[in-house]
């Protein structure tokens, strides 16, 4: 079935000018930091009254941080939160510091018409710089941008650190299809690469959330993101397929559960970022939710995604 959901991933590099010293998850840091820049950038509205931007939608910060459901999805979305149209993927090596002319790598995945605000982003990501990040508020030159499609190999540079190119690559929904198709239709192995919280009949377990938790999370996540940013509206039944989904048993877990905290200057408080991480596996039919499941590793799963959090990966079982 041909859809128009479609997820443009990047790989964004910077070299530090300054020596860096940076939270045990970063992606809080980059976060709250691309939140500033991008705002500055192209907000000419200041409102920090938690009253919104007056421009709305028309604003790309208002239709990037503060997303409100198009008409033809009000309906669709009037139970549950609108997802924001990015995702941030912190640098798979933990560091805590970074010496002067060390480099840093982060992923930034950017859904549907979002990706018209590429130019407004990649300003936002050398402003960042500017500005300084981490608790020494250390500057940094932006390399260069990537686009890349995850399901398909493809790569192609956007930003060399001087001219951004409009370019792009976007991983659609026949990728994950054609990809599920090279993977076991009776079991799944899934690496929770960063914490990972899901909740499932209102409780959240310390353990690897259930192949029917993850299920859940997946379809009200990634049809709600199409709805909102792609503009197509899911039809299927999603609780017949949850209740599918519950007859695939998780048949390995070796995950831990792992708590930081992050400071919102926004909300003025210190926040929990906590999750499983590790490893856990699941057997039954799996064929159907597999281009689902695949699909997952580039929207994440859970609870603040757009830090980064809920990232897994299917590796070999």
């Amino acid at each position: 079935m041909a859809r128009k959901l479609e997820l443009h991933c990047h790989d964004v590099t910077v070299r530090f000018l300054d020596k860096a010293v940076v939270p045990p998850y970063e992606g809080s840091m980059i976060r709250g930091a691309f939140g500033r820049a991008f705002k500055d950038s192209c907000c000419p509205f200041p409102h920090n009254d938690g009253s919104g931007c007056p421009l709305g939608d028309k604003c790309p910060y208002g239709y990037v941080f503060e997303t409100s459901p198009p008409e033809e999805a009000r309906d669709f979305a009037k139970n549950a939160s609108v997802p924001r149209p990015y995702v941030f993927e912190p640098p798979e090596e933990t560091k805590m510091e970074y010496a002067p002319g060390e480099r840093m790598r982060f992923g930034f995945t950017v859904i549907g018409r979002a990706a018209d605000y590429m130019p407004y982003f990649i300003y936002a990501f050398s402003k960042m710089g500017e500005a300084g990040v981490g608790r020494l508020k250390a500057r940094y030159e932006l390399e260069r941008v990537e686009a890349k499609n995850p399901l398909s190999g493809t790569r192609e540079q956007v930003f060399d650190g001087e001219t951004a190119r409009n370019r792009r690559l976007p991983a659609v929904w026949e990728d994950a299809v054609s990809m599920a198709r090279s993977l076991d239709g009776e079991r799944a192995r899934l690496e929770f690469l960063t914490p990972t919280f899901v909740k499932f009949g209102g409780a959240v377990s310390p353990e690897a959330p259930s192949f029917a938790a993850l299920a859940q999370a997946l379809l009200i996540r990634i049809p709600m993101l199409s709805a909102m940013h792609c503009g197509e509206v899911w039809h299927e039944d999603f609780r017949e397929l949850v209740a599918r989904s519950r007859e695939i048993e998780t048949v390995r877990d070796t995950t831990t559960w792992v708590s930081f905290r992050r400071y919102s200057s926004f909300k003025k408080k210190s926040e929990p970022l906590e999750g499983i991480v590790g490893c856990a596996e699941y057997a039954g039919p799996v064929e159907e939710f597999l281009p689902l499941i695949t699909m997952g590793q580039l929207t994440h799963v859970g609870k603040r995604a757009v830090f980064g959090l809920g990232r897994y990966r299917i590796s070999a079982t």
